[in-house]
This record gives C-alpha cells, structure tokens and sequence, in this order.
C-alpha cells in the first residue's frame, strides 16, 4: 500500500509530524530491537561465538524445531542463501544438526544438538528475562493492551506489505520483474499449449 503525499494548494507538501522519524512505528521498533541486540549480541557473541545471524537461526529452531531450512528463512526473514552459510557455521560449531527427512529423502531437516538446546536454553532465558524488565514498565492490563496492539500490527503489516502495490490511478497494479516473468512464462506456457 502506497501512502498518498497530503497536497496543499500550489502543489505544496504537507507533512504530518505524528509520522516524522522520531514517531514511526519501523523507526522505534528498530532502535528497540537494536538496543536488545547490541546488548545481548554481546553476550552470545563472546561466550558462544554465535552472530546475531547465527542466533537469529537457533532460535528459530530451538522453538520450532524439527524445522525445513525454508521455513526457518520465513521466520526469520532471510535470505535462504544467508540462512544456509549461518546454519553451516552453527553446524561447524555443534549446535545445529542437519537431518535427512525420512518422508522425502530429498529435503532436510534442522535440529538443535544437545549442545546447541544447552546453549538455545541459556541465551533464551536472558532474552526472556529482558523481555520481562521491559514489560515491567507497563500495567499488566498495559501489557495486555500492547500483545493486542502488535497481532493487529502484524497482521495488518503482512497484509500491507505481502500484496502488490496499488498505483494512486485507476487502481491499476504496478508489477515487479518476478511478477512480470511469472506472466511472461505463463503466456509462453499457454501459447505452446
């Protein structure tokens, strides 16, 4: 979804302060995210030699796992080629166990070692521990209130940014290279049939 620029006669810009950088939900969710992983990347990064990357992954795993590696970039939103070269190094280290899936021996499964649980099981009790310091500032009605606020910002996130862009004329949908390609294909796929 585009967000239509406010017009002000003579073509001048309007600009609203409740959505000026200090006030932007992305914006103050990332420095919140940053100062958790400043602080806590420390710490898993110098006991564990585990990258923010790295943890990121664990973590994923540690709480849904057995888990596909595509599935595991969805939740993390990565790169499945950045997700491989992280789950390679958390092989290389023990805390990450590659298995063959035994319904379709073609796909692979990802696991947590016992190292890797030990360690997911050290670093998970920190991040909780932070998150419950933090929610110490809120009411517990507050903190009731806040889970309620983000499903609906999630949701309407997902809903935003997982659907192709409308162009402000006529509705008529602007499409991307894959988008493109896809139709391309499909045309080339119909005319042979």
């Amino acid at each position: 979804m585009y967000i239509r620029q406010l017009s002000a006669p003579h073509g001048d810009s309007i600009l609203d302060a409740q959505f000026s950088l200090e006030h932007r939900l992305a914006y103050r969710f990332a420095v919140l995210s940053a100062e958790s992983v400043r602080f806590l990347g420390a710490i898993y990064t110098k006991k564990f030699g585990i990258s923010t990357a790295g943890w990121r992954i664990m973590s994923i795993i540690g709480r849904y796992e057995p888990i596909f590696p595509g599935v595991a970039a969805q939740h993390c939103t990565m790169s499945a080629d950045k997700l491989t070269r992280a789950v390679d190094r958390l092989v290389q280290k023990g805390y990450v166990v590659r298995n063959t899936d035994e319904a379709d021996r073609r796909r692979v499964i990802l696991c947590l070692s016992s190292r890797g649980r030990a360690v997911y099981n050290e670093v998970e009790e920190l991040h909780q521990l932070m998150e419950a310091k933090w929610r110490q500032a809120l009411s517990q009605e507050e903190n009731t209130v806040l889970d309620s606020i983000m499903d609906k910002l999630e949701a309407r996130a997902h809903d935003i940014f997982n659907r192709p862009p409308e162009t402000e004329a006529g509705g008529a949908v602007r499409t991307t290279r894959r988008a493109a390609a896809t139709r391309a294909s499909a045309a080339r796929k119909r005319a042979v049939a």
